[in-house]
């Protein structure tokens, strides 16, 4: 009978910490939506987002070029969207990734992402050197292709050009954030 009593027992442990340890986890997941700005002990602070309106401390680009710009092209397939962001990073960090959008010559549509990384550390007011950038998404991959470094000037508008530095073909954006 013992024997019987001592299996029971460990059984009848062993499913009140299983209980136990179950609660604890729903109850950290739900209370981690509540939470979400709380930051455990210890723990670095969270990543600032490419929005934060200041210059921060790990990084050299300005505040001005930092967030989300939009442009388009308009050519004989119609109309193609650009959305670039622009986040803080350091000397061989991305930097900015672009999202284009538009109509093929074939009737169907394109869907591209780029990244670049900053190649030199700007001045206070910039401009912004990048690097080549390359594809993370091409769809289809066929119709997005590498691009060539660029130069990020802030322009007097607010606006935001960025100029291909090989062949000087630009593009206008406007600040979206």
């Amino acid at each position: 009978m013992t024997r019987r009593w001592l299996l029971i027992t460990t059984i009848t442990v062993l499913t009140v910490a299983l209980a136990f340890v179950v609660v604890q986890l729903v109850r950290g997941q739900d209370s981690g939506k509540e939470q979400a700005g709380a930051k455990p002990a210890g723990a670095k602070p969270a990543a600032p987002s490419p929005t934060d309106d200041k210059r921060i401390s790990d990084g050299p680009i300005p505040a001005g070029y930092l967030g989300t710009w939009s442009g388009s092209i308009d050519n004989a397939a119609g109309h193609s969207t650009r959305e670039l962001v622009i986040q803080q990073g350091t000397v061989g960090r991305n930097v900015l990734t672009l999202t284009a959008d538009g109509p093929l010559d074939n009737g169907g549509s394109y869907h591209c992402v780029f990244q670049a990384n900053l190649t030199a550390e700007p001045s206070p007011t910039g401009p912004v050197e990048v690097g080549p950038s390359t594809v993370v998404v091409g769809q289809p991959m066929t119709s997005c292709t590498a691009g060539k470094p660029t130069t990020l000037t802030l322009l007097p508008d607010g606006s935001l050009r960025r100029e291909n530095t090989d062949t000087g073909d630009k593009l206008t954006y406007t600040k979206a954030d």
